[in-house]
Order: structure tokens, then C-alpha cells, then sequence
């Protein structure tokens, strides 16, 4: 297929089964992106970060667009995209604006694919079409002060009363927790027969939810990193009493490729930076670009962000087709992130003074980078992930 104007089409993997190109329809969507993103995100990214907010109202443009409801059916107002394509729209919004790109990720694979994969028939018809079209934003609960990766810590807890379930506890560093329209909160709900804490999920309508506050971060700053607490908000059980556990994580195996498609894209735009200006920059009368050493570092993390997006696009694929990518989802992001991170690094380093100044945006890629390698499960923990995967051993529910 040729390349279309505006977005290349993307180069197939040795075996185009596994990662097959993106159909004209999708390159199609792909350039709605890009172009959105150039008109509509390049000239504000900067004002976002210093304010610390990306307006509401963009978030309407965004949908306009698809960006809302990449992952949603065409029967509930969505687009009805592959993960392969979610991933690279993912991507092309990360080199724009990683902000913006972490708060459309969790909107699409963590919210909505949480109601899509585990919510009944009632529940994704009342939620899924005003948050793929836009009017509706929403957030995923899991986080809190003492637990993240250790569900076994929770302290957010569901109480079944006679008007239904209510929720009480506190939550962290939740996406977009502040806005959210309706969010999936992750509770403890009692004792299993096993002896082990009883985890269910559960969607709070926003009006539940009482704002702490924004965290302030070091990266990402646009986004509305939050700090929200629950004090007997009502709560709609999700799928069945007690499976809170297992759901939220055939959810992050979703979520964690759209935090490695957002790295590669924060990547990507480092990369390219470096390149145009290794070009031109003179140093002892001759371009950058010529220095040996400059070459072997930008050729390491063209190669690294190559290598993570083949891995992004394998998981994606293997969603795509109904398959389980819990060490895939797993060695995506924790390259991805990696990988990333060292290309943010290169760049500012070869800009010298420049870099390290707020004139450009290199300082902004590294600080939204280094989120990456800890959202979604820090590197450490998916490493953790992918050696259980890889040596048979069956994680403990």
C-alpha cells in the first residue's frame, strides 16, 4: 500500500501476519491525528505544561476526531479500531503532547476497555457512547497511597447495604480523577473462601468522588493527576463479586501497551529533534552529525524505538486477536519506557545548554518520559511480571 499524504504507512515486521500494516481506512483516522494534533495541540503543549492543564474543551476537539472512542464499537459511538491502531494513534499524540496522550490512554484501554471487557450489556450501553463521543470523561481508580502493584494493601473498601454498594476510601495519582464523569474504583469487598481479601470493581458516577487534589509531578504536568476520596459514594458492581483482581489485570495488559505506544511516541519526537539538530549545528567547522560518536548514539535509540514498537505492535496484534499478553503487554512497556527514556537523554545531552534550558522542549520529554517507566507498573515490577511468564509461575489471587 503506498504511503498516504501526511502519515506514512507504516513498514511492516518480517512476518506482516503478526503486524500487519494499517489499512486505508486506519491510515485515513491516522491523518485526522496527526493533522489534529499539528493544529490543534502544537501551538497550546507548551502554555498546558506551564499552566499545568489541558482545557476541557480540547478534549471535545479530541473526540470530534475519534481520539474518545478509538476502542469502542461502532454500535455504542465509537470508531471499533485494532489495538494496532489504537497504538499508533497513541504514539502520534505522545509526540505531540505526552499529557494528552496519557489522559486519551487511560480514557480508552483503562476506563472504557474495563466497562467493555467486564461491564453488562446495561452498563456499556449507558456509559460507552457519551464517553466515546466526548460529552463524558472518565478515570480508572486502582492506586492508593499504600497499594499500587500490591493489590493485597488496598484499604478502599465495598460495603453492600440495603440501597446498594457503597464505597469509601482514597485513591492516588488516578488520571484525570478530578473531572472524571464516572470512574471504575477498585475495592476491597470482604473475606474469599481462601482466606485472601475479597477484590471486586465497581463504577462511581464523578459526583461521588470528592477532589483532594492535583498532584504535582514532574512530568506530565498538563495532566490531572489526582488525589480523590470516597466517602459511601454509591458504586455499581462490575461483572461478578470478587473478581475485581483478575479483571483490573487483563486490564493493565491492555493499558500497558498504550503507555508503551506513548513512549515511543515522547521518543520519536527526541529523536527527531536530535537529528535536525545534529545536521546543522557546527562544531570545529564541521556538522555535528559527522562525529562518530554522535552517530552510534542516535543509531542506538533509532534502533531501541524501532525494536519497541515492533514489541507494541506484537502485544496489539495478539489483543487484536483474541490472545493473552500479560508478558508481552509486559516487555513492551518496560522497553518501551526504557527505551525511550535513553532517546529523551540523548537529545538533550547532544543540545548541550540548550537542552537543559526551557526554550526548548527536550526538558519536557525527559520529565514526561520518566513517568513511563512507572505507570502502569514500574519497571522493576513488570520484570517481576515477565519472569513468572516466562518460567510458568502462577501468580497468587
Amino acid at each position: 500500500m503506498n504511503a498516504m499524504a501526511g502519515f506514512p504507512a507504516a513498514r511492516p515486521a518480517a512476518d506482516s501476519s503478526i503486524c500487519p500494516p494499517p489499512s486505508e481506512s486506519d491510515v485515513r483516522f491516522l491523518q485526522r491525528v496527526s493533522g489534529f494534533c499539528r493544529e490543534e495541540v502544537d501551538p497550546h503543549t507548551c502554555d498546558w505544561d506551564l499552566a499545568e492543564e489541558i482545557p476541557r474543551e480540547v478534549f471535545s476537539r479530541a473526540a470530534a476526531v475519534g481520539l474518545c472512542g478509538m476502542l469502542a464499537p461502532v454500535e455504542f459511538g465509537g470508531l471499533g479500531l485494532s489495538m494496532q491502531t489504537y497504538a499508533r494513534a497513541i504514539q502520534e499524540v505522545g509526540k505531540h503532547d505526552g499529557a494528552l496522550g496519557m489522559n486519551l490512554a487511560a480514557h480508552n484501554a483503562l476506563l472504557m476497555g474495563h466497562i467493555l471487557h467486564h461491564g453488562s450489556e446495561k452498563q456499556r450501553r449507558r456509559w460507552v457512547p457519551p464517553l466515546a463521543g466526548g460529552a463524558s470523561l472518565g478515570a480508572w481508580a486502582l492506586t492508593e497511597p499504600a497499594a499500587g502493584s500490591d493489590a493485597s494493601a488496598l484499604e478502599t473498601t465495598g460495603t453492600l447495604q440495603e440501597d446498594g454498594w457503597r464505597i469509601s476510601g482514597r485513591k492516588l495519582f488516578i488520571t484525570g480523577g478530578r473531572r472524571a464523569d464516572v470512574l471504575v474504583v477498585i475495592a476491597v469487598t470482604g473475606t474469599a473462601e481462601n482466606g485472601r481479601r475479597e477484590i471486586s470493581a465497581f463504577l462511581v458516577p464523578g459526583s461521588g468522588v470528592q477532589p483532594v487534589r492535583k498532584v504535582p509531578t514532574l512530568g506530565m504536568r498538563a495532566s490531572d493527576t489526582a488525589e480523590i476520596r470516597l466517602e459511601g459514594a454509591q458504586g455499581e458492581l462490575v461483572g461478578e463479586r470478587g473478581s475485581g483482581q483478575k479483571q483490573f489485570l487483563s486490564v493493565l495488559d491492555q493499558g500497558r501497551i498504550g503507555i508503551a505506544a506513548l513512549a515511543i511516541g515522547i521518543g520519536r519526537a527526541a529523536l527527531e529533534t536530535a537529528i535536525a539538530w545534529v545536521k546543522q549545528r557546527q562544531v570545529f567547522l564541521r556538522p555535528l552529525a559527522d562525529q562518530q560518536l554522535v552517530q552510534a548514539m542516535l543509531a542506538d535509540n533509532a534502533t531501541e524505538l524501532d525494536a519497541a514498537e515492533l514489541l507494541t505492535l506484537r502485544a496489539a496484534a495478539m489483543q487484536d486477536a483474541g490472545q493473552p499478553t500479560t508478558k508481552e503487554s509486559a516487555m513492551a512497556k518496560l522497553y518501551a519506557s526504557e527505551a525511550a527514556c535513553r532517546a529523551c537523554d540523548s537529545a538533550l545531552q547532544l543540545h548541550g545548554g540548550r537542552g537543559y534550558s526551557r526554550d526548548l522542549p527536550l526538558e519536557r520529554y525527559m520529565r514526561d518520559a520518566r513517568l513511563c517507566r512507572i505507570g502502569e507498573g514500574a519497571s522493576e515490577v513488570l520484570r517481576v511480571v515477565i519472569a513468572r511468564e516466562i518460567f510458568g509461575v502462577t501468580r497468587r489471587s
